[in-house]
């Protein structure tokens, strides 16, 4: 199976700030609820994304309601399985609102087009940018201003 671009961009962004944060809980530099925190927006965008990886256990549990009234005086349905895609997205705005995780994927693109110098860190920016874009992260000022150029040095 094939990944969309944007969920492969969403697990390596979650896979790239889980390594770092499990580092620094191991270096005892963070308390491991401070990265749990920090990670939450990132775990909410690849949800929403569709990774299907990212807390698959908890994405299942979303899926069974215990109960589900159609109305209408229709009788009680039990076992009802919400789609896929609304147990994610429910799990995602439980885990982080959307406002916050706009932000830190705003400020994560920012960051990372101010810092595309190297081949790495210019693909990086990109597909921040290309994520950011695919969820309708609105556009700033420093998302807009041309890359950094090396300087040229005259032969």
């Amino acid at each position: 199976m094939t990944d969309d671009p944007i969920t492969a961009i969403a697990r390596d962004e979650l896979t790239r700030r889980t390594a770092a944060a499990n580092r620094l809980v191991k270096e005892g530099k963070i308390p491991a609820a401070t990265a749990a925190r920090q990670l939450a927006p990132w775990r909410a965008i690849a949800l929403i994304c569709d990774a299907p990886e990212v807390l698959a256990a908890e994405v299942e549990d979303y899926r069974r309601t215990i109960i589900h009234y159609p109305g209408n005086g229709a009788p009680a349905v039990y076992g009802h399985l919400l789609p896929l895609s609304e147990a994610r997205r429910d799990l995602a705005a439980d885990l982080c609102p959307a406002a916050v995780w706009r932000q830190a994927l705003e400020k994560a693109r920012d960051a990372a087009l101010a810092k595309a110098t190297t081949p790495d860190r210019v693909a990086r920016a990109r597909n921040l940018c290309i994520l950011a874009r695919s969820l309708n992260v609105a556009l700033t000022a420093a998302s807009c201003t041309p890359p950094p150029q090396p300087e040229r040095i005259a032969s």
